[in-house]
């Protein structure tokens, strides 16, 4: 019981933190869509993902709060995280000659260094969370 409730708490806080972000991106569209066309990939990249990455984050919402799904949107929030932060990364390197603008909403008054090991916090929060669930999964077919 204690380990389903600190799962719930994870899940819910990944959950709150893409929530967030998809809802900035979108009731901001114009200014997303502005700083989308500033990153270092090319316009048509950028114009696909303004919509693929808030639908992806409502996406990952919904499975992260729907109980049977949860393992999956634990390894989908997983895989976001660790894209948004491996691009942060690289940005940080000066690889590209230019450092493009912040994200939107909150995340937009952090530095790139601040917003590495927020997004860095939140990756490990979601393998914890795929390492109890399937640590339950396992001691429950084991029962």
């Amino acid at each position: 019981m204690r380990k389903e409730i600190i799962l719930q708490g994870i899940a819910t806080a990944i959950a709150l933190l893409f929530c967030y972000a998809a809802l900035s991106k979108l009731t901001e569209f114009t200014q997303s869509k502005s700083e989308m066309l500033n990153q270092v990939f090319p316009e048509s990249i950028a114009l696909i993902l303004v919509w693929v990455i808030p639908v992806l984050e409502i996406f990952i919402v919904a499975i992260l709060l729907y109980k049977p799904l949860r393992l999956t949107g634990f390894y989908a929030s997983l895989i976001l995280l660790a894209l948004f932060t491996i691009y942060i990364a690289i940005t940080m390197t000066g690889i590209f000659g230019r450092i493009p603008c912040s994200c939107g909403g909150i995340l937009k008054h952090m530095s790139y260094s601040v917003h590495l090991i927020f997004n860095t916090f939140f990756l490990l929060l979601a393998l914890t969370g795929i390492l109890l669930k399937r640590t339950m999964i396992n001691n429950s077919h084991v029962s």
